[in-house]
């Protein structure tokens, strides 16, 4: 054990005196002159047309209770199992989330996803604030996808 101490401590001492590694210094010209002479090497590629993206439409699902679009007050809100403190916490609050009309002792429900809920404390729950300045500040529940993700829109202003 006092050997392993001795070692990392010998190495952390000889580390700053080991040269680090230099980049490259090339003049943009060779840069460019390199790059041609391995497209040389390497030949034209014919990759075909681009794909055409087709997007199934997506279905969408009520989501089982009522919900309104709100923010969380602050960044990174914890989101908790139950309305208390001291209830594990099984999130984090994103900057849009659907919430319930079930306040509880000053905690309101949150839905996460499907029949998956948490709580939030209703000081915590502001109307909702977009990322962006000058974006809508409009925000609608528009219910859930086939896998069971809480869907927003955000209708023009």
């Amino acid at each position: 054990m006092r050997f392993c101490f001795w070692l990392a401590v010998c190495v952390s001492l000889a580390a700053p005196l080991v040269s680090q590694a230099s980049a490259q210094h090339l003049t943009p010209e060779q840069l460019d002159r390199l790059s041609q002479e391995r497209q040389s090497e390497l030949g034209s590629r014919n990759w075909g047309p681009p794909p055409t993206v087709t997007q199934a439409p997506q279905t969408l699902h009520a989501t089982p209770v009522p919900v309104t679009c709100r923010s969380p007050a602050h960044d990174f809100e914890p989101l908790f199992a139950e309305p208390r403190r001291g209830a594990v916490h099984v999130g984090t609050a994103a900057p849009q989330i659907a919430v319930t009309d079930t306040v509880f002792q000053g905690w309101r429900q949150v839905l996460r996803s499907g029949t998956t809920f948490a709580w939030i404390p209703e000081a915590d729950v502001v109307a909702y604030r977009p990322l962006v300045d000058g974006a809508s500040r409009a925000c609608v529940v528009s219910g859930e996808n086939a896998a069971g993700m809480v869907l927003f829109t955000h209708p023009a202003k």
